[in-house]
């Protein structure tokens, strides 16, 4: 009597194995990083599927704006038609040298309070493109 209780549970642990693997895929989709040349602002966020906060991604945006803020609602308007929701960890400034192949993570962001700049780090350096860039955290 056991195993057949236990038979009947595996379509429901099934389906929801699927709808966390589609969750996956559509993080997996979206780049890690993603940001402008120069003196730029960004921001450092956590984004997952909505009602499935388990499983996340963070991701780093920046370009160069007015206020962070822009940031915010550029990712979110990209995020949201794909079901995703964002949770903002912080910000900051990124200071990018292409032709030296020096980037300086500082600062903090008036809205959303200063991004853990080493975790940035980490992030960047995972990037192919900026794999031999020297990285520092002023």
């Amino acid at each position: 009597m056991q195993y057949y209780k236990t038979l009947k549970r595996v379509p429901q642990c099934l389906k929801l194995f699927s709808r966390c693997f589609m969750a996956d895929r559509n993080l997996i989709q979206i780049p890690r990083v993603r940001i402008s040349e120069g003196r730029i602002r960004y921001l450092l966020l956590l984004i997952h599927n909505h009602g499935l906060s388990g499983f996340g991604r963070t991701i780093v945006r920046g370009s160069d704006v007015e206020d962070h803020l822009d940031i915010y609602d550029q990712i979110m308007e990209e995020m949201e038609p794909m079901g995703i929701c964002a949770k903002c960890l912080g910000g900051g400034k990124i200071n990018m040298d292409k032709p030296s192949k020096k980037i300086t993570i500082y600062g903090k962001s008036k809205n959303f309070g200063c991004a853990d700049h080493n975790r940035t780090k980490n992030i960047l350096k995972s990037w192919d493109n900026y794999k031999d860039f020297k990285i520092i955290v002023g």
